[in-house]
């Protein structure tokens, strides 16, 4: 569980500080994580499903103007973060799995932060004001923290039924 939250967060930083030239060693740690550490068969499926939907909830974002970047669409080191998120919902998040309460109020308040700190490094422009970018990524995050959590139940409770 702490490897993988200290793996998150270097890949976090890495993929913000060096953008693309880090998705390399990014790629690494996740097949790594895949090898040593994922638990359950349908893992894989279920971060691919996961970064599928952050992956294009970002990319609308950016459709609306509320991310800039210098592309046309989301960078390739941003969808590599999703990803690499992804892989944490079973491990190192996933002692949220029990509490919806918890995962409204972490995705409402902290997950935004995520995106201001990358705003701070140079990742991405706001085209909203900080105020409006917070309050629609904190609406956004607390309900795809309770989807995520949800997809995972399906997937947890398929795995009992048909193991």
């Amino acid at each position: 569980m702490l490897i993988n939250m200290i793996g998150f967060n270097v890949a976090w930083f890495g993929l913000i500080l060096l953008g693309n030239t880090f998705i390399p060693v990014a790629a690494f740690m996740l097949l790594a994580h895949f090898t040593w550490f994922s638990t359950h068969k349908w893992e894989r499926k279920f971060v691919a499903l996961v970064a599928l939907i952050g992956i294009s909830v970002d990319s609308l974002l950016q459709f609306s103007n509320v991310f800039v970047f210098e592309q046309q669409f989301i960078p390739a080191w941003l969808m590599m973060i999703w990803l690499c998120f992804a892989a944490t919902i079973c491990h190192s998040l996933a002692f949220l799995s029990a509490y919806k309460p918890l995962q409204l109020l972490l995705g409402f308040f902290i997950a935004p932060l995520s995106y201001r700190s990358g705003e701070m490094f140079g990742a991405v422009q706001f085209g909203e004001s900080y105020l409006t970018t917070y309050l629609l990524l904190g609406s956004i995050w607390a309900c795809l923290l309770l989807l995520f959590f949800a997809i995972k139940s399906r997937f947890t409770n398929t795995e009992v039924r048909y193991a």
